[in-house]
């Protein structure tokens, strides 16, 4: 019997053995062999979207390869290996198709409707074990509705479907949803769902358990129909409706949804006190987000219910409300609470310790721009004690005291500390109030501008930390040799300071833990220790805008293989550094060398064919002094980089074609920039992700392609100016959907502006077509601005008058005109005077007329001069923000008007060359921040106002061409002239490169690319005459300009000896004048004086020959005056005059005048030879008188006895 019990146990054995191994070749069969009909649905799918964007080309799901009767793992017939698929491993059949944005990141935000994706449903019902389907960000079109998506029934295993980001399908998609019963999971956001929520159609979803319509177009409220009250989505725990029109009515709609455990209604359109009684039947909710909803004041919960609301919530989040400081109170009941965020509230006040305290299952607390503003008393702060779970509390952006830190000490078990901007700028940091914070692993201190030197004492006792972020604040000195104390430091940043000193070979170079280290925006200086090379786990290194300098050695960085972000850019580095020394760097996806000077080299090309194992995302290696061997373009390990988002190689001389190969190897380039090379054409290949190309200053000649939108679909930055392109601009550049900015300044451009750039639909917001041969009368009708920003249209041909604004144009965004230097005609309309938006109006030199319109646009530029404006100066302008107002050069009458008053924050004011009349008023001299003044060519009279000389900062001050009497004021020397740059700025438009995350830093977090493109700002031009010479100064340059012009006026008296105080001057004019007495021998202390004219006036004595002393002396007139005496040597700058400078002085002598003067030893033997004329003996001179009287009388009455004719007229006259 026992035998026969071991041979049936045996033979059972075997037959389980069997099984076993068919199972396991049946199982390992279908793995390698995907189901044969699957697999033809799958390609077929990629087929069709392939014919969707009309391409050929099989860039879409490489992997998805037919390659026939393949063997099993080839990747040709075992179609479970293929990406984004998930099959089941006892069957084979394919169970998860993540198909979602299969045309990359940005496709996702273009809308042409041409490329939508006409996906026909039949093609999934070949998928009968389908669990999860998700489609999302794919332009799905209704064809996918129209195709049936009720078929999906038919898919009984169907839980999850994703058809989220597909805006074509919208309300028609409903009645279809009705048949999925088995569906788990549904999200539907960001599409085009709308109107009141469709309670009915998601009635049959008995099974729904996660409902995501964020970002519809629902609004109102929902309402369940009474009988359906207990039915409808009675399993749902999930429910994200953010981002909808709902109102606070809709939390009462939700009470029938018992087992909800997640709500999400934030950025809803709620008000008023928070409705808490409106959550009492949501007894399970744990995580409820009402942020960006709305509320203000606090929430109140009545007595009997404070024990039953919400008293399994966790995750409270009410960020961006309108919460006062009593919410905190108000939540004290919420027991279960381990995640609170109230950031972006008024609360105001002291930290709130002792409030919460009552919240002692507190883990993560976000306070965080709440307006706190000092620490509690110590008795609330030990009431922190309670707080045991709390491990990370943010309170950046506040303005807290000192006390804060040692009152947050209390926390026991604190981890994660934010207290980034969160004291008043400038404090010493508070070393007193050491933290005693023993497990604390992240301490954020980050723009506090803390001053001092870097308190490592105040950090000893953390031996757990992690990360420390000093950035941004005013510490001195140099990185704290005890830093390795901090032994487990794995990210710290000291970016930002003004920390100066070398890098010693002790210190940071043994956290041998760290992981992230930034330096960057000190005045660090030296070479880099070669010690860094043993920090073998760095991953991110950025020593940015510092002043290391030195050879940069590749030994340093070649160890450092974990390298993922290097950042060496704004040094003064010298030699070459060979890029080949990171080939092995296989983790390395951002490279940033931005090189100040001509110094540094970057070899890309030695040794001959290297191959990088790196997939870089961001390559920048500007002004790098890169040089291509005959043949190259562009460095030629970039034919092995296919995952770039940002390239830039500007300023580096390359020339030739830019290869299109770049761009189609990197599907995902997103940045292009190439400005200040000798390139002659653009990329023209196809890339629906580029979103910046800049290539502006190179030579590029030709008309611009027709068909740029069909090549670079999303383009929202295109800047090619500074070459040399010609013809009309295209339409189709009107067409870009996306384009944000477009500059196409210095160029030879001709023809009219496409009429897409001025739509309402158009999403430009900056236009730069300066410098072009543009005409037509891009003004005239009825304009529509759009969404334009920043327009310049200058230094064209544009003619006609400026239009009336569009009645359909509701928003105004316009901020900065430039329509100088055209041919523009008429008046300036009232509208553009009254625009809201509008602080940078320039019209000058063109042709308009009249007078210049009151309103209330907030000008802080308005440049009119050069046209030919009558009337009174207008005194209704709003000045309040008025910086450059210059109305110089056209017809305006009557007296500066008293509302300049108001000119508080002027710079440059500008009046001269109009018809203006009576006296300088004395209320100039108040206008503090003054530094640019012309009042020259009007008719002002009287004297200069004393007042004028408060004007401390003025560099120039022209008031020349006047009727101005009296003397010159001495204390004019009080004008000292500016001491900081205020006309040389640029505007930086700063963008990012895509909606999504390409760099993770555990220090910053994931943070995106971002571009900065530099638009010059609008920029003062003047006219101001020095060294005879009227000429045209603009921009940067009037920073560096000192004058005083008084010439042509009608004062009087002598020149000041205290204007030689003026040491900064460089120009000074008092020519044409009635002045009188010396030439100061106190000029000498002009020591930046390159013109003096002082012709035409009444001065006397000599030229001081200690003028001789200034060296930059180069136009110097003294001419038409009653100057004598020698000359000054022909020494320095004195050698240069010619005899022009002194004509009209004829008792000048000495060169270069051809008047010689007489030396003293000459004038003595003059006098030897020659007596002097008064020196006369007087007897002899009466002696001789008498004589010669005596002979005349004899000779008369002779003749008269001799000449009877002569006698008798005597005779005769005698008798009369």
């Amino acid at each position: 019997m026992e035998c026969w019990a071991c041979s049936k146990r045996k033979s059972l054995q075997y037959s389980l053995l069997m099984l076993m191994m068919i199972h396991i070749l049946v199982a390992g069969h279908t793995q390698g062999d995907c189901v044969e009909e699957e697999r033809k649905a799958l390609l077929e799918i990629k087929a069709s979207l392939m014919k969707s964007y009309d391409s050929e080309i099989d860039k879409f799901l490489p992997t998805w390869v037919d390659y026939g009767s393949g063997t099993p793992g080839d990747g040709g017939n075992n179609c479970c290996d293929w990406e984004r698929i998930n099959c089941s491993t006892t069957t084979g059949h394919v169970t998860e198709l993540s198909l979602y944005n299969l045309r990359g990141a940005k496709d996702v935000y273009m809308d042409n409707e041409s490329k939508l994706w006409p996906l026909n449903v039949s093609l999934f019902l070949h998928f009968n074990e389908l669990t999860s389907l998700n489609l999302s960000d794919n332009f799905l079109d209704k064809e996918f509705i129209k195709t049936g998506l009720e078929r999906l029934s038919s898919l009984k295993k169907l839980e999850v479907l994703d058809l989220s980001g597909n805006r074509d399908i919208d309300n028609d998609i409903l009645p279809s949803l009705k048949t999925l019963a088995s569906l788990k999971v549904l999200d539907l956001s960001h599409t085009s769902l709308n109107g009141n929520f469709p309670t009915n159609e998601f009635a049959a979803l008995e099974n729904l358990e996660m409902l995501d319509l964020s970002d519809c177009g629902f609004n109102g409220t929902f309402e369940i129909p009474g009988s359906e009250r207990v039915s409808v989505l009675k399993k749902l725990k999930t429910l994200n409706v953010a981002g909808n029109k709902f109102n606070e009515s809709i939390i009462r709609s939700l009470n029938t949804l018992s087992l909800l455990t997640s709500l999400d209604l934030s950025h809803s359109l709620m008000s008023g006190p928070f409705p808490a009684q409106e959550f009492a039947a949501l007894e399970n909710l744990e995580t409820l987000d009402l942020s960006y909803c709305g509320f203000s004041g606090t929430f109140e919960i009545q007595g009997s219910e404070r024990d039953v609301i919400l008293r399994k919530l966790k995750t409270l989040n009410l960020a961006y409300n309108r919460f006062n400081e009593s919410v905190i109170t108000s939540l004290s009941i919420l027991s279960s609470l381990t995640n609170l965020d109230l950031s972006y509230n008024q609360m105001s006040g002291s930290f709130p310790a002792q409030e919460l305290s009552h919240l002692t299952n507190l883990e993560e607390l976000d306070l965080s721009e709440t307006e706190l503003n000092s620490a509690p008393n110590i008795q609330a702060c030990k009431t922190l004690l309670k707080l045991k779970r709390l491990k990370s509390i943010n309170l950046s952006d506040n303005n807290f005291n000192k006390s804060i830190i040692s009152c947050l000490s209390a926390l026991p078990s604190l981890k994660i500390l934010d207290l980034s901007h969160s004291f008043s700028w400038g404090s010493s940091f508070p070393v007193q109030e050491i933290f005693t914070l023993p497990d604390l692993e992240v301490l954020f201190l980050r723009d506090n501008g803390f001053n001092g030197t870097i308190p490592m004492e105040a950090f000893a006792s953390f031996h757990h930390l992690e990360m420390l972020d000093l950035s941004g604040n005013s510490f001195v000195g140099i990185i704290p040799s005890a830093i390795p104390a901090l032994s487990s430091l794995r990210a710290v940043s000291f970016a930002y300071n003004y920390l100066n000193g070398s890098l010693s070979d002790h210190g940071l170079c043994e956290l041998k833990n760290l992981h992230e280290l930034e330096l960057s925006g000190n005045m660090l200086h030296g070479t880099l220790p070669q010690c860094l090379k043993n920090l073998s786990s760095l991953k991110l290194l950025d020593i940015s805008s510092n002043q290391f300098s030195g050879i940069l050695k590749p030994s340093l960085i070649a160890n450092l293989t974990s390298l993922e972000y290097i950042d060496f850019s704004h040094n003064k580095f010298e030699g070459s550094f060979s890029f080949s020394s990171l080939s092995n760097h296989i983790k390395l996806e951002v490279v940033r060398f931005r090189s100040d000077n001509d110094k540094f080299e970057v070899e890309t090309e030695e040794p001959i064919g290297w191959i990088p194992m790196f997939q870089l995302e961001i390559l920048e290696l500007s002004n790098c002094n890169m040089k291509m061997p005959k043949g190259h373009v562009i460095p030629g390990f970039l034919v092995h980089q296919h995952k770039l988002r940002l390239l830039d190689m500007s300023q580096n001389s390359l020339e030739g074609h830019f290869p299109n190969w770049l761009v189609k190897n990197n599907t995902y380039l997103e940045g292009l920039v190439l400005r200040n090379n000798l390139f002659v054409g653009m990329p023209l290949y196809r890339n629906a992700n580029m979103l910046e190309l800049d290539m502006s200053g190179n030579g590029m000649i030709g008309t611009l392609p027709d068909d740029i939108p069909k090549f670079f679909p999303n383009m929202g930055h295109l800047n090619l100016s500074m070459n040399s392109l010609s013809g009309v601009i295209p339409s189709s550049v009107g067409e870009l959907s996306e384009l944000v900015m477009l500059d196409l300044s210095d160029n030879e451009l001709s023809g009219e502006i496409p009429k897409g750039f001025f739509t309402k639909k158009s999403s430009l917001m900056i236009l730069k077509l300066s410098k072009n041969k543009l005409h037509g009368q891009v003004l005239s009708g009825n304009l529509t601005w759009g969404s334009l920003y920043l327009v310049y249209l200058d230094s064209n041909h544009f003619t006609g008058k400026i239009g009336n604004k569009s009645n359909k144009e509701t928003h105004e965004s316009l901020s900065v005109l430039d329509i100088s230097n055209n041919l523009f005609t008429g008046i300036i309309p009232d509208w553009i005077s009254n625009m809201s938006s509008l602080s940078e109006l320039v019209v000058r030199n063109n042709s308009f007329q009249g007078p210049f319109p009151c309103g209330a646009a907030p000008f802080s530029f308005l440049d009119i001069s050069h046209n030919s404006f009558s009337g009174p100066i207008p005194s209704c302008l709003n000045l309040q923000d008025m910086e450059h107002l210059l109305l110089g050069s056209n017809k305006f009458i009557g007296s500066i008007p008293k509302s300049f008053r108001n000119l508080t924050q002027v710079l440059t004011l500008d009046i001269g060359d109009n018809s203006l009349s009576g006296r300088i008023p004395t209320f100039l001299g108040e206008l503090s921040t003054l530094r640019i003044l012309l009042l020259r060519k009007n008719n002002l009279s009287d004297s200069i106002p004393k007042q004028l000389c408060q004007l401390s900062k003025v560099s120039l001050l022209d008031l020349s061409g006047n009727s101005l009497s009296g003397s010159v004021p001495s204390c004019l020397h009080n004008i000292t002239g500016p001491t900081d740059l205020a006309f040389f700025k640029y505007v930086k438009v700063r963008y990012r490169l895509d909606s999504s995350p390409h760099y993770g830093s555990i220090l910053l977090g994931m943070h995106p690319i971002y571009l900065n493109s530099e638009v010059l700002e609008t920029q003062d031009e003047i006219q101001y005459t020095t060294k005879r010479l009227f000429l045209s100064y603009k921009g940067g340059i009037l920073d560096y300009m000192t004058g005083l012009d008084l010439s042509s006026n009608k004062l009087t008296g002598e020149i000041p000896q205290e204007l030689g105080g003026l040491s900064q001057i460089r120009a000074l004019n008092l020519s044409h004048n009635q002045l009188t007495g010396p030439i100061p021998a106190s000029f000498s202390n002009l020591a930046n004086i390159e013109s003096l004219d002082l012709s035409s006036n009444s001065l006397t004595g000599k030229v001081p020959s200690e003028l001789i002393q200034i060296n930059f002396l180069s136009f110097f007139d003294v001419s038409h005056n009653n100057l004598s005496g020698r000359l000054p040597e022909m020494k320095g700058q004195f050698s240069t005059f010619t005899k022009a400078s002194y004509q009209g002085n004829p008792l000048l002598c000495g060169p270069p005048l051809d008047n010689r003067c007489i030396t003293q030893s000459q004038a003595s033997k003059e006098e030897k030879r020659t007596e002097k004329w008064y020196d006369i003996d007087m007897t002899c001179f009466y002696g001789s008188s008498s004589s010669t009287c005596v002979v005349f009388l004899l000779g008369f009455f002779a003749l008269l006895y001799i000449n009877p004719y002569w006698r008798r007229w005597w005779l005769n006259s005698v008798e009369e």
